[in-house]
């Protein structure tokens, strides 16, 4: 039960990365917001690592660090820099129902490389929670793609970023049965990510800026970008959280779970995002049929 409890504390994590991600690109561009998140997410996994794993740093084998680039590219590349974008365009609620399907996309993966087997329960339990997630977005994905065709391209990145944490969460396992520190593959990996990064973010800031409000003062920039730093420490405890849970259980289980992350965004959007998500009862039967994808996906793992 242990990697349940981590699986559900990752998706409460991710959903507020999200959030805080959305509030704090109201004032800094995406990519610029996506290096400061990074830039907190490594510095809290730095500590964490420090603290708890700093015997494992001399024992690092040498087969791990390609694993750990691969899963840098992948998880902040491919996963956050597309996950950011999509906020940006389409909003967090709308942005997490699509991200969601990493469930699909691990259970996929998993399956097909590394050999993992999908119990019935957590076939169904996974469907669940995606056909939950889907119904409880209600109408506003097609008002969205009738309104302005900026939409698709959000989407598109969107599910694109689930893909790729799907394929994260499979190297995940990968990398931890070459070594098994979950606090200094994800720290590492955030260091690959900010290397990655740091061109595509430099060309971003001298194109655009980095803040859409000009004249804000070095005080007002600090203030500006809290939202997005509160983000990569939501961000980072998710990660941590995620790669603890699939060093315990298979990725087929943990994904579904991880995926039912945006029930938390739409109701974090509710209440403190400035376009309320209405609370309709499309919006509380998904989250049940959610709900019970999940406990389907825990009864499954069970058995």
């Amino acid at each position: 039960m242990a990697a349940v409890a981590f699986s559900i504390l990752a998706a409460f994590g991710f959903a507020s990365s999200a959030v805080l991600s959305r509030q704090g690109m109201q004032a800094i561009f995406p990519l610029p917001g996506v290096m400061v998140s990074l830039l907190f997410s490594f510095i809290f996994a730095g500590i964490m690592a420090l603290l708890f794993a700093f015997s494992d740093i001399g024992s690092i084998p040498q087969a791990a660090f390609f694993w750990i680039v691969g899963l840098g590219l992948l998880n902040y590349l491919g996963g956050r820099t597309q996950n950011f974008l999509s906020v940006n365009l389409i909003g967090a609620s709308r942005a997490s129902l699509f991200v969601a399907s990493q469930a699909p996309f691990a259970a996929l993966f998993a399956v097909a490389f590394t050999g993992e087997s999908i119990h019935p329960l957590v076939g169904v339990g996974t469907a669940g929670v995606v056909g939950g997630l889907v119904f409880a977005s209600g109408t506003s994905i097609l008002e969205g793609w009738r309104g302005d065709k900026v939409f698709v391209l959000g989407y598109l990145m969107a599910l694109g970023a689930g893909a790729s944490y799907g394929a994260t969460n499979v190297m995940a396992k990968q990398t931890l049965e070459v070594l098994d520190s979950p606090l200094i593959i994800t720290t590492l990996s955030m260091l690959v990510g900010m290397l990655v990064l740091a061109p595509l973010v430099g060309a971003s800031a001298a194109h655009s800026g980095v803040q859409r409000e000009k004249g804000l003062g070095f005080s007002g920039s600090l203030w500006a970008v809290r939202w997005v730093a509160l983000a990569g420490i939501a961000s980072g405890i998710a990660v941590i959280s995620l790669y603890f849970a699939v060093q315990r259980a298979d990725v087929v289980v943990i994904s579904p779970i991880v995926s039912s992350s945006p029930l938390v965004t739409l109701l974090l959007s509710h209440l403190f995002l400035a376009r309320l998500e209405q609370v309709t009862k499309r919006l509380v039967f998904g989250a049940l049929l959610t709900v019970g994808g999940v406990l389907l996906v825990v009864l499954g793992s069970q058995l």
